[in-house]
Formats: C-alpha cells, structure tokens, sequence
C-alpha cells in the first residue's frame, strides 16, 4: 500500500504516466489539465486510496484500428486512474521479475524482448532441438475475469488492502484485460505464469503469447505441443489453430519465429 498512499510514489506514477501521449478520458482532463496542482491533487488521491474511498471513474471507450486490419475496442480510463493503474505496477512489477516470471519469457517486461527470445532459440536450435512446438495462444490478451486474477495475485501478495485495491480497479473495468488499462501488463503476465509453472525446466521460450518448445524429433515435439495446449487449459486457454503448428528442422530459422501474425 505504500506505493499507493505515499504522494512521492504516486508523483512518479504520474511522471511516467505523463511521458506518454495519451487521450482523455470520459471526464474530458488532458493531462495538461491535470498537472495545475498536481501535488495537491496527488495529496487527495492518496487520502481516498488510503480511507478505501477511490472507485475508478467511468470508461471512454473508443474503436482502434491495428495495422494487421483488426479493429479493436480499447477502454480510456481517466488520467487520474491511470496514475492509480501505474502505481500498482510499480509495485508489482519487482515481484513479477523475482517470484512469477521465468527466465525464458520476453515481452512486456524489462529489458526483455524479441531479440532476447531470438537468442534463447538460437542456442536451443544450436544445441540440436531443431523441431519445434510453435503455439500462439488464442485469445490471451484479452477477457478473464476478476476473482481470476485477484486468486492468483494473492499467490505473491499478503496486503489485503492492496489486493482490495486491485480488485475494485479491476472491477471498473469491461473485462480484466481490455486494452487500455496499465494494468494489462500485469495481467497479461499473471495469467500465463500459471501455464508457464506447469511447464517449467522444458526447453521452452515464450515470447507474449507465443510457446515454442525445442525438441529433437518429431515425436517429442507433438508430445510438447500436446503438453503446452493442456497447461493452457488450466487457464482457459488455447492453441490459434491457424498460427500453431509442428515445425520441422528446415523451418527453424530463429529469424523466422516469433513474427506478429506469423
């Protein structure tokens, strides 16, 4: 709760909140608007979080067209939960890092990206586990529902006044994982730990959504396909049938993986 009701860390919430252009929400407050007397601001912020008075404000939500051509429904929060969202992943995020995230997991997370996983399945490849399990996972970024995920953060965090918190932020949201929360990162990562913890000490990498398993043979790898799409079960998850599939050794050119829509 710290990281909640002490004005210096929501001020640095704020601050990085701010180095991102960003729209309003349904209240109309820019962020220009905002920082007139941030600090006072900030200062009833942190009483309301503190007394257990915040609820998050309504939602603006707006149509977003990707540059695959997929149109999405993203949900603008105020800039002020935004502040109250970017708090709670400063909080989070060091136990993430040190207790719920693998070593073979990129994406969303510090320092580690594309070009990390592209490395790990370089020495995978090079080691002679050519054949691949290659599994993005449907639907993932998306829907899941509260008691979900407040369970599974409770898992790493004994605060009960922060974890009543998280769940009323999430509660003020359509699902857990609409687009447009700063939570999603968090989320996102929470719920494919779960997963992750049942295949742990294969030769994996996942990068966002996307498992690759490195085998030696044909078999091994259905055998790992097989367990990757059961450890997604556990969270309601599954196998994008068009995107998934079993890849042979001349297939496994590192450059090739882990390609948006690929």
């Amino acid at each position: 709760m710290p990281y909640l009701v002490d004005v210096r860390h929501l001020m640095a919430a704020a601050r990085l909140c701010m180095r991102r252009a960003s729209a309003p929400g349904v209240d109309g407050l820019t962020w220009a608007g905002y920082r007139q007397g941030l600090r006072d601001r900030l200062a009833v912020l942190a009483g309301q979080l503190r007394s257990g008075e915040w609820t998050p404000d309504p939602l603006r939500e707006v149509a977003i067209t990707a540059f695959t051509g997929k149109v999405f429904t993203a949900a603008i929060p105020t800039v002020q939960d935004r502040i109250v969202h970017r708090a709670m992943r400063l909080a989070l995020d060091p136990i993430l890092e040190q207790r719920v995230l693998r070593d073979w997991v990129s994406a969303y997370r510090p320092g580690r990206n594309r070009i990390t996983a592209l490395r790990q399945a370089d020495v995978h490849i090079g080691a002679g586990r050519a054949w691949l399990a290659d599994i993005d996972v449907a639907g993932a970024s998306a829907g899941g529902n509260v008691g979900q995920f407040v369970d599974w953060l409770a898992a790493y965090v004994t605060d009960g006044t922060f974890l009543a918190v998280f769940r009323r932020a999430l509660l003020g949201l359509p699902t857990p994982l609409v687009p447009g929360s700063g939570l999603w990162p968090v989320l996102f990562h929470l719920r494919l730990s779960q997963a992750d913890a049942v295949l742990d000490g294969r030769p994996l990498v996942r990068f966002a959504d996307n498992y690759i398993a490195f085998t030696t043979s044909r078999a091994e790898a259905v055998e790992a396909f097989d367990a990757i799409t059961a450890a997604l079960a556990l969270v309601d998850l599954e196998p994008n049938a068009r995107k998934s599939s079993i890849r042979p050794p001349h297939l496994a050119n590192p450059e090739d993986l882990f390609l948006i829509d690929g």
